[in-house]
């Protein structure tokens, strides 16, 4: 279980990466406000990270032998 909600984790934060940059890019090449979806995918992502981070870290400390 561990192993999957660490995944889960590690993938919320590389779209988070992913959905900044492309904002980044999309913002120079157009209009800031044709990047701002962007931008607001990579905040949700970023919360989703935090949250999954949370989980991970209250299941550690229940299931320390695992």
């Amino acid at each position: 279980m561990i192993k999957v909600i660490k995944f889960m984790e590690k993938v919320w934060l590389m779209l988070c990466i992913l959905t900044f940059l492309v904002g980044l890019y999309w913002s120079f090449k157009q209009q800031v406000y044709d990047a701002l979806f962007f931008f607001g995918f990579s905040l949700i992502a970023l919360f989703l990270f935090y949250a999954r981070r949370r989980q991970r870290r209250v299941y550690e400390k229940n299931h320390p032998d695992e």
